[in-house]
């Protein structure tokens, strides 16, 4: 039998009978005192907690709903909305995946604290960077993309000078050390990187929705005359020998050729009664839209042969292939991987007389014309479809 400790019966105490407790100075006093202790020993684990870290800023505690990814942009430009918004926009839609997109300037401390994953594009000011420090220090995912290799680009024109300020330099060099993830469009720009500065690259290029594309129908084709083009921003250095080229092309054909250019028209063919001007200032869908109905029996992409032009992606043949536009390309490492000689482009060394005999081959040869156009058309569903993009999203950025 268990032994039990006698107790004595506890007197029931009414509510409405019990006595207000006194607190003596000395026991308020001694709460006050334990109060400030504890508050001044928080205040003090915190910052300990801090120095230890590494960490210079306060411990930010965001109100903002959790998201899974936030995009600091350097600009709205096109190459934003083709390598991160259109993937991004299709996960969301997939799989309820929750992003948004700011500049830089706009960003606030609370909503990297909110986010998962920062990734950030074209970022190149000690500002931003700042930003990215505090991501890791907040433990978050990072994630930089870049489609042009900064440290090449030489200062002969305003963004040349913009992008060789030397602090500036010195800001992209950490991003492309410090980010965790390094996503880059071409292949010799992540070889470049991955050799220098970070062995975290991962390289695969940027996407076509085809379905939206195949929706918006396709103007009849002018069959009495032969449309060159060109869609794309200036590129006036590169386009050098090509004027040239272009300018015997119509001498010896007369009203046979037209050229039309999207976005820019060099300025010694802008008074050419066989030149037209389509004009840009487009958000990046309208573009494509357009390209896909303008029906050129010919695309032109000149690039010029040099260190910065060799980190370019390759827009203008997944453009024009995925348009079935027939392109003639110079012969540089970002068209060579992709075309296939008269089977799925047509390569020109960057001179005015293989420019001139590569045109006028295109134009002589209508069977060569659409056994590239079918051929590329099939190439750029096959690497450069949307749903591919988002695989590769989905395995190498998010690891899932």
């Amino acid at each position: 039998m268990a032994l039990r400790k006698k107790t004595r019966p506890r007197k029931r105490v009414r509510k409405g009978n019990r006595q207000p407790v006194r607190l003596s100075a000395y026991q308020i006093g001694s709460i006050d005192g334990f109060q400030r202790g504890k508050e001044e020993g928080f205040a003090q684990g915190r910052a300990e907690a801090q120095k230890i870290s590494h960490n210079a800023v306060a411990i930010i505690e965001s109100e903002l709903p959790k998201m899974d990814v936030l995009v600091i942009a350097a600009g709205i430009i096109p190459s934003l909305d083709i390598g991160v918004i259109q993937p991004l926009r299709a996960l969301n839609k997939q799989e309820n995946l929750e992003f948004d997109v700011k500049l830089e300037t706009d960003v606030t401390h609370e909503m990297i604290a909110a986010a998962n994953t920062i990734i950030f594009v074209r970022n190149v000011e000690p500002a931003a960077y700042a930003l990215l420090e505090l991501a890791h220090q907040l433990k978050k995912r990072t994630v930089y993309v870049i489609d042009d290799n900064f440290l090449e680009i030489q200062p002969t024109t305003a963004v040349g000078e913009y992008y060789n300020d030397p602090i500036r330099r010195e800001t992209f060099i950490k991003f492309l050390k410090n980010t965790q993830i390094i996503k880059v469009d071409a292949p010799d720009l992540g070889t470049y990187i991955h050799e220098r500065y970070n062995r975290h690259v991962i390289y695969f290029p940027a996407s076509i929705d085809f379905e939206w594309l195949d929706q918006h129908s396709k103007a009849d084709k002018n069959q009495e005359q032969v449309v060159i083009g060109y869609a794309g921003g200036d590129k006036e250095e590169d386009f050098v020998p090509v004027i040239s080229a272009l300018n015997k092309i119509l001498d010896y054909y007369g009203g046979f050729v037209r050229l039309e250019f999207f976005g820019y028209l060099p300025p010694s063919l802008a008074e050419h009664p066989s030149v037209d001007y389509k004009g840009g200032g487009m958000d990046y869908k309208e573009f494509m839209k357009k390209l896909n109905q303008s029906n050129w029996n010919i695309g032109i992409a000149p690039l010029a042969n040099n260190s910065f032009n060799k980190g370019k992606t390759n827009t203008k043949f997944r453009e024009y292939a995925a348009c079935g536009i027939p392109g003639i390309y110079s012969k540089s490492p970002v068209y060579m991987h992709w075309v296939e000689q008269g089977e799925t482009g047509y390569l020109v060394e960057h001179n005015e007389e293989h420019w001139y005999e590569g045109i006028k081959a295109m134009i002589e040869d209508p069977a060569m014309r659409q056994r590239i156009k079918e051929n590329a058309q099939r190439a750029a569903r096959q690497h450069f479809a949307l749903q591919t993009c988002i695989d590769n999203w989905k395995k190498f950025i998010f690891k899932t």
